[in-house]
């Protein structure tokens, strides 16, 4: 790929938010960054602001942060990707940009919050980065169950998009509330109701669907200790794929939070 990156400009924000948009699917909460907002960000001119474009001038990455001149700290606030790359590939470039940027303004240190981004472990140690635990503790509260299903419905239609090999209909109960989403090749559509038998019926708590979202719990330990119940018609190795597929360990905020 021919890549090359530049310092961001004001026009970039309309790209720089389909952009955010498409990555922020593959993660859990909500996608609350705007085009006022990026605009803003992409107005401010200190060099810590950078895009990856390719050959066509197409934005597929972008990374912003921030220098504390008074502390001697950089801090990196936000890297995105096109989905259809390798993030590592997109992220690491920037990632040493902008490093470098710190190191011409006398950074002592260089902070990257990870917010549990699986990607960040591969990244960072290798650029001489150490891992620091913090106190920082996310909670939630669910109070409209359905509302709940309703905001992870995009989740759900985008992770069994990535399924092969199966079409059918699933189903998910949580606390008397369901969801139903027919898969056909790449196409998923939810309904409220339908009329057709289900191929698999997930029923669980609203705190179990949103720790196994998060990637909290393994769901074999989920199923073993009877923290959700799955009827099936499905294969035992095509049911263990789809709980896989919607359920995956690794995953993390998606930069804001509920």
């Amino acid at each position: 790929m021919a890549l090359q990156m530049r310092q961001m400009q004001v026009d970039d924000a309309e790209q720089m938010h389909k952009l955010y948009q498409q990555f922020c699917l593959n993660f859990v909460g909500c996608t609350r960054r705007n085009l006022k907002q990026l605009r803003q960000i992409s107005r401010k001119r200190d060099n810590t602001r950078w895009v990856t474009i390719d050959e066509k001038g197409r934005i597929i990455g972008y990374i912003y942060a921030a220098y504390v001149k008074g502390r001697r700290t950089g801090r990196i606030i936000e890297i995105i990707t096109d989905p259809k790359y390798d993030f590592i590939t997109i992220a690491q470039p920037l990632i040493s940009k902008i490093c470098d940027v710190f190191l011409e303004k006398g950074a002592a240190q260089v902070q990257a919050g990870t917010i549990l981004n699986p990607h960040y472990s591969e990244i960072f140690p290798r650029m001489g980065f150490l891992c620091i635990n913090t106190d920082g503790v996310f909670m939630y509260t669910i109070i409209d169950v359905a509302q709940f299903l309703n905001e992870i419905t995009s989740i759900i239609v985008h992770r069994l998009r990535k399924l092969n090999r199966w079409d059918g209909l699933l189903q998910i109960t949580c606390e008397n509330q369901h969801k139903f989403f027919r898969k056909k090749g790449d196409v998923v559509q939810p309904f409220l109701s339908t009329k057709y038998p289900t191929d698999c019926h997930v029923v669980l708590t609203a705190n179990t669907l949103a720790r196994l979202l998060l990637g909290a719990v393994d769901v074999q330990k989920a199923l073993t200790e009877n923290l959700m119940r799955v009827e099936t018609t499905l294969p035992r190795k095509k049911t263990d794929e789809l709980l896989d597929t919607l359920f995956p360990l690794k995953q993390f905020l998606a930069l804001d939070y509920w």
